[in-house]
């Protein structure tokens, strides 16, 4: 009897071996970590081999074996999603309405909209960028499909689709000293809503630094513009800030910053394989752009 990989399985391999952790994988699929974690033993007999490597409890490192499957799982996938897609195509000219932060547009968003228009040619997409806290709401409400949003750990809304780990950034002109506690601390942020936001300022609270808002940016470049002409510090994804070749700060002197999470939420009702596949592609680049 020939041996077959179960598709949820495979899928659950893949986010352990992606968020390095059974409890993070598990969160990110809704599941719970012991069912995450029968999954994993199932596939093991299955092949016949550890693909995990374990430590009380806790995963170390994919075994060799279990890097090779996880190669051809991404495959498997992939060709699923698309034969599930190619049969069950919209309309044309079907709207899919998402929403994302704008900073989600620095992140080769051509290259996201090029796979999109590839697997999915009769889909006709209508992005609309803005605050994490309003995207979140218009996706309860039903007037967005499909979100993309930031959000501190501590919150349950969506699923994670990954992490970033924040740092300062100033501009090669920013005269003011981190160290310097006697005047108060220039944050250049976007409005309020933004989780990046949220998080510089529960920082400079935690350390008791006087702060005011130097200002106020509506969209990434602006706010990077502004960070580079001088105007003040600005908490960011390592990866954003050191594209757009920003200082990075050192962190004596400055408050420590928690990572934020990346989530993704489908607006009920909504929840069609066209939208999941969508949601997928975009989800996959963005967790690692």
């Amino acid at each position: 009897m020939p041996t077959t990989f179960d598709i949820d399985t495979l899928r659950s391999l893949i986010a352990i071996a992606d968020a390095k952790s059974f409890s993070r994988a598990a969160e990110r699929l809704g599941r719970t970590q012991s069912a995450i974690s029968l999954r994993i033993a199932r596939l093991e007999v299955l092949v016949g081999h550890p693909v995990i490597e374990r430590a009380r409890g806790r995963m170390v490192r994919l075994t060799a074996r279990g890097e090779t499957l996880v190669g051809h799982a991404r495959q498997i996938i992939e060709l699923n999603e698309r034969a599930v897609a190619s049969v069950r195509e919209p309309a044309a000219g079907a709207r899919i309405r998402i929403g994302m932060p704008a900073d989600f547009l620095e992140r080769d968003f051509p290259l996201i909209l090029r796979k999109i228009s590839s697997w999915h040619p009769a889909a006709n997409l209508a992005v609309r960028c803005d605050l994490s806290a309003r995207l979140i709401e218009d996706v309860d409400d039903g007037r967005l499909d499909l979100a993309f949003f930031k959000r501190l750990p501590s919150s349950d809304a969506g699923s994670s689709i990954g992490s970033e780990t924040l740092r300062w950034f100033r501009g090669a002109n920013t005269r003011f000293v981190p160290g310097d506690t006697s005047s108060p601390f220039p944050l250049v942020a976007f409005a309020e809503g933004c989780a990046y936001r949220q998080e510089a300022v529960r920082g400079l609270r935690q350390a008791r630094r006087e702060w005011y808002l130097a200002c106020e940016a509506r969209s990434f470049p602006a706010l990077a513009a502004a960070v580079e002409a001088g105007l003040g510090y600005a908490a960011l994804p390592a990866r954003l800030g050191e594209r757009r070749a920003l200082a990075v700060v050192q962190p004596k002197g400055l408050p420590a910053l928690e990572p934020v999470e990346l989530a993704v939420s489908i607006a009920s009702g909504r929840d069609a394989p066209l939208i999941r596949s969508i949601a997928g592609i975009i989800a996959q680049h963005c967790a690692v752009a």
